[in-house]
């Protein structure tokens, strides 16, 4: 096979769960922890679903448009149905992965999802004072370029345009005001 970039040999991810096959006595375990981890996805998608209904129900209260714009229930609306539609097709692909039981076990990483929740306490710490633009911009450019190692020109594309563009968006095309920095110097530059 040919060899990749650091000395990678790509393979199938047949290949690569074969090479980390639980042992046989190991095989008991991994069933009961299999069996738990499907309690769990199942309760996690009945409680998205349910907090998806409740927040589209309640957002509809606050009115979903004025005569400015959006109103306050616009978004909450709008994140509550996406957050209702995800919930329901993980449902749907852990129901069609239940089909293959034979197909290797789904593995969690919890590294990655405790730099995911560590970096959006950040984010929220640090938007009020940097502003919308540069704490999103920090914010994708750690996961793009150094939590998946993406290359410098797409983490630098897909930074700007979720931040500076996603930021000019909302402001002249929906003509809602997403936090500009609290630092003067940089709120002066449009910040």
């Amino acid at each position: 096979m040919k060899r990749l970039e650091g000395g990678y040999t790509p393979m199938s991810h047949e290949q690569a769960f074969a090479e980390h096959a639980p042992a046989p006595d190991d095989r008991a375990a991994a069933a009961a922890a299999g069996a738990s981890n499907a309690r769990l996805r199942a309760g996690a998608q009945v409680v998205l679903v349910a907090l998806s209904f409740y927040v589209a129900v309640e957002s509809l209260g606050l009115g979903l448009w004025t005569s400015f714009g959006p109103g306050p229930g616009f978004f909450p609306f709008v994140l509550a149905i996406a957050l209702g539609l995800l919930a329901l097709a993980w449902a749907a692909q852990t129901r069609r992965a239940r089909a293959d039981e034979d197909g290797p076990a789904e593995r969690t990483d919890v590294g990655h999802a405790a730099a995911v929740l560590g970096s959006l306490v950040v984010l929220a710490a640090v938007m009020d004072l940097a502003g919308y633009q540069i704490s999103v911009f920090a914010f994708l450019m750690f996961h793009l370029k150094w939590r998946a190692g993406r290359s410098w020109a797409l983490s630098l594309v897909l930074s700007l345009a979720g931040s500076v563009g996603v930021y000019h968006g909302f402001d002249q095309g929906l003509m809602v005001q997403l936090p500009p920095s609290a630092i003067p110097l940089l709120a002066g530059w449009g910040l």
